[in-house]
């Protein structure tokens, strides 16, 4: 292994000056949206596949683990360089088609996700996945942690679009999988294997994704429910009837009361939670009866259904609102997504309730209720930090129990790895651990994510690098 001086001369030369930039004073590149903190050894931002493909053989010479970045958005700690390493950041890579004819979109890794979907809709075309992120977040790291959002309910998760990859190997090869086509069953399915692996296995470059028709009619209702269990077992009611809403997202009171100035004149003061509904189609009369067939079946304390599309956009805005409002909190954030087959939503949410009691802290429950995936968010002050992992374990723990899994779309990054093999047995996490070796049989690609390195205890959180040195925990 050369000297990084070495290192950072060859990149220098294959990317330019003004994209090689050193770890220690380019703090952004030291974070994401969690509590972890650690820079990296150089940050580099290349502008193409060829210059990643020659970055990554470079650092392969090296010896130098490289981790991939997209916007940094991430909730788990999937960017943030755990050991030596340099940052192969994304941003640059913005090309952005829509392809009407074939009805997808080929974008680069760096391309913000509402882009996408902003683009496709000036010619009646949809890019379905949302994120809370999504005017923020990237398309490369939905890839990477196989990102779902509001509309998953009806729509599905990013892995559902995913047609087309190009992936840079661990040594610089650069793969093309798939294409502008929306089946194929010709060998593996190779495409699917980067999909959520998180930059473990290669790094995306660009990807091509399956567009569909845009909905010409959206209709939109908060609904309001003495307690947070009845919501939930309306979820389950109104989805066992056989309705199919576009979205079904669920504010426990917390979060009522958090976004307090977006919600509707009036609304119910004393509700214990809230559903934020809606349909969509191309009959105008169609949506709005099921809308009003929905909210009717759900028997809510409150119901307002939107009136106009600056109403919609309120109510929504309240919803989106969510997270940012909780993050500008002067405490630490943990923000879980653990998600459970629907029937078990009700008992989650009790649990959530019962792990909030027994510790003293704050947990904000929200999230996509419709598809089972909740967001426990787990508020706490710099003394309530030994709680923190015990809340978070707990809260797995209870998902794993109930059927479900410790991450319905953030991915496990370095805060859930440990918990792997509680979820997934020996059998699944020894197979992955032999893709992981023979695709990066050096183990320089994002290395300390996804597979655990210990077993996990209530004091997991400790052991990660740049959580004890934090001096106020989350601030995503």
């Amino acid at each position: 292994m050369g000297s990084i001086g070495d290192l950072a001369l060859e990149l220098t030369r294959l990317i330019g000056s003004a994209h090689v930039l050193a770890g220690d004073q380019n703090p952004d590149y030291a974070r994401d949206a969690t509590f972890l903190r650690r820079s990296p050894l150089l940050v580099v931002r290349p502008a193409d596949t060829e210059q990643v493909a020659g970055v990554m053989a470079a650092c392969q010479r090296a010896g130098v683990a490289v981790v991939a970045r997209g916007a940094g958005t991430s909730l788990v700690g999937g960017p943030v360089a755990l050991s030596d390493a340099v940052v192969l950041s994304l941003e640059r890579l913005q090309r952005l088609e829509i392809d009407a004819a074939n009805a997808v979109a080929v974008a680069g890794a760096g391309v913000i996700t509402a882009e996408i979907d902003r683009g496709a809709s000036q010619v009646g075309l949809m890019y379905p996945p949302d994120p809370a992120s999504v005017e923020m977040c990237s398309i490369g790291g939905n890839v990477a942690c196989n990102s779902g959002g509001m509309r998953c309910l009806k729509y599905g998760v990013t892995a559902d679009y995913v047609v087309g990859l190009t992936v840079v190997r661990a040594g610089g090869e650069v793969l093309e999988l798939g294409g502008r086509l929306r089946k194929r069953s010709s060998g593996y399915r190779l495409m699917q294997l980067f999909v959520g692996s998180e930059g473990t296995l290669g790094v995306v470059t660009e990807v091509i994704l399956k567009l569909i028709p845009l909905p010409r009619h959206r209709a939109t209702a908060l609904v309001a429910f003495p307690r947070l269990e009845d919501a939930a077992e309306a979820v389950s009611r109104a989805l066992g009837a056989g309705f199919l809403p576009c979205a079904l997202e669920l504010l426990d009171r917390r979060c009522l009361d958090l976004v307090e100035e977006f919600l509707p004149p009036g609304f119910e003061p004393r509700a214990g939670a809230a559903l934020l509904v809606e349909q969509d189609g191309s009959d105008p009369e169609f949506v709005q009866l099921e809308l009003l067939r929905l909210v009717e079946l759900m028997a809510g304390s409150d119901n307002r259904v939107a009136q106009s599309s600056l109403e919609r956009e309120r109510l929504w805005r309240a919803r989106r609102e969510v997270p940012r409002l909780l993050s500008a909190r002067a405490l630490g954030r943990f923000s879980e997504d653990v998600a459970v087959p629907l029937s078990r939503i009700p008992e989650m949410v009790r649990r959530c309730q019962e792990v909030a009691s027994q510790t003293g802290l704050e947990i904000y429950v929200y999230g996509h209720a419709g598809d089972g995936n909740l967001h426990p968010s787990i508020m706490f002050r710099p003394d309530q930090r030994h709680l923190v992992a015990i809340a978070a374990r707990a809260i797995f723990l209870a998902a794993i129990e109930l059927g479900g899994t410790i991450s319905g779309e953030h991915g496990l990054g370095a805060l859930k790895r440990d918990h792997a093999l509680v979820e997934h047995g020996p059998q699944a996490l020894g197979l992955m651990r032999e893709l992981k070796r023979m695709l990066d049989p050096q183990g320089l690609l994002n290395p300390h994510k996804v597979l655990p390195e210990s077993a996990p205890d209530e004091h997991f959180l400790d052991q990660m690098p740049g959580w004890a040195d934090s001096s106020s925990g989350s601030r995503s």
